[in-house]
């Protein structure tokens, strides 16, 4: 059952860690200013100014770990969400298309099928390009990255759910993911034909109907099996572990949805506990000493708490040399479609990273999050004295 805001301390513990409060200083932007608003206010019968501040959230879940009282002001925020008749920030088509998309994996798959021919003769410095997030070397397999053959007789042992970014515009985010699990348990895990979107835009939107729908398709089609199933995208990973609270009026489905849960495996904590248990795997040495910096997703660093396995990884590889930001993890800004709803918030809070990145002048900035990736390199502007960024496996597959 979801708390209610007037249990909220008024403490302010919230702001110090909100990346929209310390970008923009306004009360309102803060976990505790919202709460404060919704205790007066029905979202039913929201102003325009009121479905702003609503939609000036990034959901990232700082607040939730730094409240005192245990409050969950994200989950507050999305039932808000979606009660508002009014649509509030900017891109509205834009956001309504990507979110219908995401919906939709038949109309996605279409997209990106007629699309992709087109998108590959981009030049490397082209803005739509940059604008997707797309690879400055090509969407195809690098030559590194060679698709491995599927060997139907073999019975996998793990499943794999990659998310739309890797699936439509970056496969070679699944073809490094498949050498990293293939290197540890001798088969190419196993990805069912009928999975979709995880859902996340649409929940974070207030569209719990279209998420329930999502999430109903994914479950069906990881249930012919028992496997673990491997996730290789930050955000997908959160948003899956969150079916169980999709369906908490729904017996049946939360039942199904918990079964789901439980076999979720988060890519850099497989990698790391295959590590361990096979002491002798050896990454190769990077070609040339570089300075790498991990860029903790905010799906993972809140909702799951997962900071360690990435850097256990990195600094067991020979010629990498992990660094730390000056002042901690930061969120990028990115936040789903939060980006494109609020685009200025969302610079500013990308800049404070791009700000830290500079003071650590670092080779390779390396994340799991599909939507980070896009986000910080939209920010990099790609130019030839920026760091890399890269996702973890493609990284990893390419020191096997």
């Amino acid at each position: 059952m979801t708390e209610q805001p007037s249990q909220c301390a008024k403490c302010g513990a919230c702001t110090v860690v909100c990346p929209v409060f310390q970008a923009t200083g306004r009360e309102s932007h803060s976990a505790r200013g919202r709460l404060h608003l919704l205790e007066h206010l029905d979202p039913a019968r929201a102003s325009t100014a009121f479905a702003e501040i609503l939609s000036q959230c990034l959901l990232c879940g700082a607040c939730r770990s730094a409240c005192s009282r245990g409050l969950d002001p994200p989950a507050r925020f999305i039932d808000a969400r979606k009660q508002l008749e009014k649509i509030a920030g900017h891109h509205v088509l834009l956001r309504a298309i990507t979110q219908k998309a995401l919906g939709n994996p038949t109309l996605l798959a279409t997209i990106t099928t007629l699309g992709l021919p087109l998108l590959e003769l981009l030049p490397a410095d082209s803005g739509l390009r940059l604008r997707l997030g797309l690879p400055r070397e090509g969407i195809s397999a690098d030559p590194a990255l060679v698709e491995m053959s599927e060997n139907e007789s073999a019975a996998p042992v793990l499943a794999f759910f990659p998310g739309c970014y890797a699936t439509h515009l970056h496969t070679k985010i699944i073809t490094a993911t498949k050498q990293i699990a293939a290197a540890f348990t001798g088969d190419v895990p196993l990805i069912p034909k009928q999975i979709s979107c995880c859902g996340l835009a649409a929940e974070n939107g207030g569209d719990t109907a279209t998420a329930q729908r999502l999430a109903k398709q994914n479950i069906m089609a990881f249930s012919e099996n028992t496997l673990p199933i491997l996730t290789s995208c930050a955000s997908c990973y959160s948003q899956l572990r969150r079916y169980p609270q999709l369906f908490e009026d729904d017996p049946e489905w939360r039942d199904k949805a918990e079964r789901f849960a439980v076999r979720l495996v988060e890519f850099s904590t497989f990698v790391a506990q295959a590590m361990k248990a096979e002491p002798t795997f050896r990454f190769a040495d990077s070609a040339a000493m570089r300075t790498v910096v991990y860029h903790d997703p905010c799906h993972l660093r809140f909702h799951s708490q997962t900071t360690s396995p990435p850097r256990d990884i990195l600094r067991a590889i020979p010629g990498l040399r992990l660094a730390e930001l000056p002042d901690g993890p930061q969120c990028c800004g990115q936040g789903g479609l939060f980006h494109l709803a609020q685009p200025e918030i969302a610079g500013k809070i990308r800049n404070r990273l791009l700000n830290q990145l500079e003071q650590t002048a670092p080779d390779l900035i390396t994340t799991t999050c599909s939507g980070c990736l896009i986000h910080i390199r939209q920010g990099l502007d790609r130019e030839p004295t920026q760091p890399e960024v890269r996702h973890l496996a493609i990284l990893l597959a390419e020191l096997l």
